[in-house]
């Protein structure tokens, strides 16, 4: 197995220095969305019921416009990895890189060989019988997006992190109907919701059933059914604000095109330095955030 150089997560055993808006963890910050949801918490006795799942399938399918039997959600994107790479039947894993930290990880747990590879190398490696293939597709780390549905064809599994696509959407394969296809999103991302832990998985009826054979009794939390149905309508607004900011951030400074959530620096700055930003494979990578906040305001 290829050994790939990981962007490790902090510690969170070791005490740091808090700051009010840490925007280096690659989570988006918006104040408007914020007071909409501390309103909702604050008017709300959700603490004192147990969650309903179906509230949360409901509100992400009518959204993405995705039927409910191609649908599975699960406690975060990181749970839907782990899911899917157990339902699936492969010998071997190529992970293009860079890629999501966890997905070697869940090999290993796995036992899944896998293998990291340049996006070059992807047509060298098509292998139809008995592997799969994972792309972060637009990339977390590099903001690259890519067209690849053409990749469907060469492996057993074309599997997508599409964490980023509500940024970038043009190449999203959300709601194509390929048998071998699975799509990972997650609403840390597109809204911020890193602690509500939502993911969710789009695939055949086939596949999704055998995913769906793996998961916990209870996969959302309560705080997630009363969140999640109020505020996904939001995405596109907060979106919007967001792109108001990179573009804002984009012609004041020096950076690297990026189709995610964030603004990739090519030096070091004020706000760099206010939200705790550190450089990652040369540069220095911010999470997006409303213009008002981005001034302090």
């Amino acid at each position: 197995m290829n050994k790939y150089p990981e962007i490790g997560r902090p510690d969170w055993t070791k005490k740091t220095l808090s700051k009010e808006i840490d925007l280096s963890k690659n989570v988006h910050h918006d104040k408007i969305l914020n007071e909409k949801i501390k309103e909702i918490i604050y008017r709300s006795n959700f603490i004192l019921n147990y969650a309903n799942d179906f509230k949360v399938y409901e509100a992400i399918s009518k959204y993405y416009d995705v039927n409910l039997e191609n649908l599975a959600i699960g406690f975060g994107a990181t749970d839907m990895i782990d899911r899917t790479l157990r339902a699936i039947q492969i010998k071997k894993l190529f992970i293009v890189k860079p890629s999501f930290m966890m997905v070697d990880v869940y090999c290993k747990m796995n036992n899944l060989d896998y293998e990291f590879i340049d996006f070059k190398e992807i047509n060298s490696k098509f292998n139809l019988k008995d592997s799969g293939i994972y792309i972060v597709n637009p990339n977390g780390i590099n903001g690259e997006a890519h067209e690849i549905k053409k990749y469907s064809r060469g492996f057993k599994y074309l599997i997508v992190d599409e964490v980023y696509s509500d940024f970038y959407s043009k190449y999203s394969l959300l709601n194509e109907e390929l048998k071998n296809l699975i799509v990972i999103k997650s609403l840390s991302k597109s809204l911020g919701f890193a602690g509500l832990r939502v993911g969710f998985c789009y695939s055949s009826k086939e596949i999704i059933k055998q995913i769906q054979t793996l998961r916990m009794s209870q996969i959302t939390t309560s705080l997630a059914t009363l969140v999640v149905p109020k505020i996904i309508n939001m995405t596109n607004e907060v979106i919007l604000r967001m792109q108001l900011t990179k573009k804002f951030l984009e012609k004041k400074f020096k950076c690297k095109n990026s189709y995610a959530n964030y603004v990739l620096f090519k030096d070091n700055n004020k706000y760099t330095e206010k939200f705790g930003c550190k450089k990652i494979e040369g540069y220095y990578r911010m999470a997006l955030i409303d213009m008002e906040s981005l001034n302090g305001k």
